[in-house]
């Protein structure tokens, strides 16, 4: 008896010290408090002159509270509409949201957090961003998306998965590429490999009708990784090129990461989680 108890005190002890609670300042759950009411009118706002008013006051409540120095560990638990997501390596942090006009158009929003405390803001600039899939791009000329995925490709090198609710015609799932500089980001890297293909895209963007729902996941084991989307065509071959008319034809494809690249393969059988 007398050694079973030892036993389960020295359990206990060690639980303790391999599973410390972290505590946080009340500064920053007051900030949270905060950015929670001001997100809830964001998304409760049916006018752009609301959506420009709330968005405003969050980015700022936002920026103040990214300086603390527990910012970056501290859960965010409240801000459940939003995407708080901290890269596999815990190098950075993604807070990254959209905004929806009244006319049907998307704007997103997006600060990178580093783990020694930088923030870098991104610019959306998707709209005015023609063939974006050949494009390298910056933090301060960005092609907006809500990611909800982020793939480290190697060292320093990361993939997002996002979506980009564009205009209310179309909608898109966005597979990007970045890496992050000591103040900045950069966007768009020639790691997508198709056969027989010349030119190399930097990101792979699916556009299709907003009717549909298209399938883009990230899928790992010990022996493979990859990213499996749905194949996408038009509803007749006239519509070909009009992405308003593209649907998932209910094949997929698939790109398998190889050395720090993504190799493309056609016809994947779907993974069922």
């Amino acid at each position: 008896m007398k050694s079973l108890v030892t036993l389960l005190f020295t359990i206990t002890v060690l639980c303790s010290f391999s599973s410390p609670k972290q505590e946080f300042s009340a500064e920053i759950r007051n900030k949270e408090q905060i950015l929670d009411s001001l997100f809830t009118l964001l998304r409760a706002s049916s006018q752009d002159i609301d959506y420009k008013k709330y968005n405003n006051l969050f980015i700022s409540e936002l920026e103040q509270t990214l300086e603390l120095e527990d910012a970056f560990d501290y859960p965010f638990h409240s801000l459940k509409k939003m995407s708080k997501i901290k890269s596999p390596d815990n190098e950075f942090r993604l807070f990254n949201w959209n905004v929806e006009s009244e006319s049907g158009v998307h704007s997103f929003y997006c600060y990178i957090l580093k783990k020694n405390g930088t923030v870098i803001k991104l610019r959306d600039n998707h709209r005015m961003i023609s063939r974006p899939e050949l494009k390298t791009l910056t933090h301060s000329n960005w092609y907006g998306a809500a990611y909800y995925k982020i793939i480290v490709t190697k060292k320093g090198k990361y993939t997002l998965l996002g979506w980009n609710g564009k205009d209310g015609i179309t909608t898109q799932k966005v597979i990007e590429t970045m890496n992050l500089s000591r103040r900045g980001a950069k966007f768009g890297f020639s790691i997508f490999e198709y056969p027989n293909e010349r030119v190399k895209k930097k990101r792979i963007i699916l556009e299709y009708s907003d009717e549909a729902i298209v399938s883009l996941k990230f899928y790992q084991t010990k022996k493979s990784e990859e990213i499996i989307f749905s194949h996408l065509s038009p509803s007749t071959p006239q519509m070909e090129g009009f992405y308003q008319y593209y649907y998932p034809d209910l094949s997929f494809d698939k790109f398998v990461l190889k050395n720090g690249k993504w190799w493309f393969e056609t016809d994947a059988p779907m993974k069922n989680e």
